[in-house]
């Protein structure tokens, strides 16, 4: 989020937020007559903060002769708590008003660091045009110190997690409720301390890496992967683990994104996810990468490995459902599930063109198997097996054959080209 940005929305909420104040003191408009409190500047501390000159609204105006907004808000931030409180402010308010505040404060601290940036120069490239944070370290490293320094002024002052107060605004709303709803408050917590934590970790490696990762740098985020999995099962149970893993790991969310056009149920998507689960941990995590001689191995036991992967989840699935979930990974009948759901075909008319598709391709396969024709007739009978099969597939796409054409065609063209023959080097 840019620092003018988050400038911008703070002070939109501020205002809001004042109305609502004054609206409180406006109620408990009996309370006693508030003193004029002497003000101390504190310098070089954290709960100083800048007095802002606050622009009356209509809602202010009104309610100027009841309230005196200098006699509620504070260099100090505890002050400035607890008076928000004492005039009867919602907790929720109060927590609003504070890390608003706290987050333009912080803003502009970041706006200092970052000025130490050359200027902007539109007609750099290259290195050169790499003139941000992230090439720079020691800036990187203030700038995460900020972050850590800003969460822990507002757990100390509120109790709450910043990140969890910011993403009601910036995520959706039940976005930590699906996340972490299973679990009770205190692992929460420390949950997402420990995420934090991490994420920290990886960031480092990423601005490190300035784009490129190596094969070192993706050791070590393996490593990291598994230190913070060891570390979490120190805090939740197998069951609560599993539960977390299932909502938030990469190796859940690859499965949701590759598994688009298959739908399972909760049941079909917990098996599956155990046997990937045990799948990745053996060929992710127990070869090291770096080292070539390992990385060869594993690339000799990984196609092993993923056609007993492939038999297990099909003994789990059932032969039906099993040939459902190998299309879904087919790339071929995503982009054209996309093209489906952009032109609202139906998935009577996405089963035609996959069936057509996978009957076109066994003709082919059966062609290039066959050693009694030429060449020449090979590729006669290739260029009209992909002839017939535009021909066909044009009506029942209907307005949206051009468009699927361009983004999912590959396949159809492919299919009046001869597969050159594989090489497979010699291993002893």
């Amino acid at each position: 989020m840019s620092s003018r940005r988050l400038v911008q929305y703070s002070t939109a909420v501020i205002l809001i937020l004042l109305g609502v104040v004054g609206y409180c003191a406006y109620i408990l408009g009996g309370m006693a007559p508030a003193r004029q409190p002497t003000i101390k500047i504190v310098t070089n501390t954290l709960n100083q903060i800048a007095v802002r000159k606050v622009n009356s609204t209509n809602v202010l105006a009104t309610l100027a002769g009841r309230i005196n907004w200098a006699s509620i808000e504070s260099t100090n931030y505890h002050t400035y708590i607890t008076n928000l409180r004492a005039i009867g402010c919602p907790e929720e308010t109060v927590r609003d008003i504070i890390i608003t505040d706290i987050s333009k404060l912080f803003a502009k601290r970041r706006a200092a660091l970052r000025a130490q940036l050359q200027p902007y120069k539109f007609w750099q490239t290259g290195d050169a045009l790499q003139n941000d944070y992230s090439s720079n370290p020691e800036l990187q490293r203030q700038l995460q110190e900020l972050e850590k320094e800003q969460r822990a002024l507002v757990q100390e002052l509120l109790g709450v997690d910043y990140r969890t107060e910011r993403n009601r605004y910036w995520l959706d709303e039940n976005y930590e409720e699906r996340m972490y709803g299973f679990l009770p408050p205190e692992k929460q917590d420390q949950l997402k301390a420990l995420q934090a934590k991490y994420d920290d970790m990886e960031q480092e490696i990423y601005t490190r890496s300035k784009g490129m990762l190596l094969d070192e740098d993706q050791e070590q985020l393996r490593r990291i992967e598994k230190q913070r999995e060891a570390e979490f099962a120190q805090v939740l149970t197998p069951e609560e683990l599993e539960e977390y893993q299932l909502r938030n790991s990469s190796t859940a969310n690859s499965m949701r994104a590759q598994m688009t056009g298959f739908q399972p149920s909760e049941e079909e998507f917990r098996k599956i996810f155990r046997l990937q689960k045990v799948f990745e941990n053996e060929f992710s995590q127990a070869f090291d990468v770096s080292d070539d001689a390992q990385a060869q191995i594993k690339a000799r036991a990984q196609q092993d490995a993923q056609d007993a992967l492939n038999e297990e989840i099909k003994k789990t699935l059932g032969d039906k459902r099993f040939a459902e979930y190998q299309r879904a990974q087919d790339p071929d009948y995503r982009t054209l599930t996309q093209v489906a759901s952009r032109f609202d075909l139906s998935s009577d008319v996405v089963n035609r063109v996959y069936s057509m598709k996978q009957e076109a391709e066994r003709q082919k396969a059966a062609l290039e198997a066959n050693s009694l024709i030429t060449d020449e007739q090979r590729q006669a009978a290739l260029a009209g097996i992909a002839k017939e099969t535009e021909r066909t597939l044009a009506p029942i796409m209907g307005s949206s054959w051009p468009a699927y054409l361009k983004a999912g065609g590959n396949w159809i063209r492919n299919l009046g080209t001869p597969q050159e023959p594989q090489e497979f080097p010699f291993t002893q």
